[in-house]
Parts: structure tokens; C-alpha cells; sequence
């Protein structure tokens, strides 16, 4: 029943970075994916916007499930389609940072299972979708899947040095 121009979904980052690996590709870092996810069809960094960050959140707004199609969405000025306006997706080090109330204190095993990158490095406090992605990265486990949490692959672009 999964139409040909969904995005796959129900994954767990376990599943989706040995699918990404099987391609010769990876999955994103965090930092690579809010840098792309910044820029709208013909600004790099489109923050200072006020359409920017309104079309993002009523994205959150609406409900997203594997039922929306690929591609509906502008491609950005780097030509990437649906970073905001179709699932959410994994990142290869979703783990990196992860903040609580008493992080000094937290010594939790199971911590670096965690899907973190809390608003460390957030410049703008009226940034609500980024606020909005870090915390739904706070709140997952590589483990977890759902309906509305799916993955891309990328892959590194190889250079000729002169």
C-alpha cells in the first residue's frame, strides 16, 4: 500500500544508516542538514525571513504522515526538496549533544541511545523551528520509529586537487 513517491518511514537510524551504507552513501549530520534546511528557493540562509520561519511552522501545524508525497514542496536554492513540509528525518550523529535540566550530573547509560542536539548553538531565541527540531531529537531513541520520521541518504562530493 506504500505509493512509489512517499517517503519510507516506520525506521529506526539503525536501519536507516545500514540502508544509506549499502548505497555508498551516509546519512547527514546534523550540522550538514540545518545548514541545507536554512536556505529557501533563492536565499542560502533564509532565517532572516519572516516567510521562512512561518512556512515551517505551519508545516508543525499540519499533520505529516508517510501518505504525503515526495517533491510537493519547493527544492531549495542547493536543488534539495522537503527538508520542512514532509517527514521528519535522521541524521547520522542525532546523538551528538545531549542536554537535560542536570546534564553535569546525568551519568545514564543509555544516554548516547538518545536522539539529542538540544538548542546549544541557537543564535536567535525566536528561532521556533529550530527549537522545534532539536526537540523532537530530544525525545527519540535510535531504536524508535514512527510514521512521520523517515531519513535521506547523502554522499560526499569528491574533489580533483589541483
Amino acid at each position: 500500500s506504500i505509493k512509489s513517491k512517499s517517503p519510507i518511514t516506520h525506521v529506526s537510524w539503525f536501519a536507516a544508516k545500514a540502508y544509506c551504507e549499502c548505497q555508498n552513501k551516509r546519512l547527514p549530520t546534523v550540522d550538514e542538514w540545518e545548514y541545507v534546511a536554512m536556505a529557501d528557493e533563492t536565499t542560502r540562509d533564509a532565517r532572516i525571513k519572516p516567510t521562512y520561519n512561518e512556512r515551517i511552522l505551519s508545516w508543525y501545524e499540519a499533520p505529516r504522515t508517510n501518505e504525503n508525497m515526495i517533491g510537493q514542496t519547493p527544492k531549495n536554492i542547493w536543488g534539495v526538496y522537503d527538508l520542512h513540509g514532509l517527514v521528519w528525518e535522521w541524521t547520522l550523529d542525532f546523538n551528538s549533544v545531549l542536554i537535560t535540566g542536570e546534564s553535569r550530573k546525568d551519568m545514564d547509560k543509555d544516554s548516547n541511545l538518545f536522539c539529542g542536539s538540544a538548542a546549544v548553538n541557537a543564535t536567535d531565541l525566536m528561532n521556533y523551528a529550530a527549537f522545534m527540531r532539536y526537540a523532537i531529537r530530544g525525545s527519540l531513541k535510535a531504536k524508535y520509529s514512527m510514521k512521520n520520521l523517515g531519513f535521506r541518504c547523502v554522499q560526499d562530493v569528491k574533489t580533483e586537487n589541483k
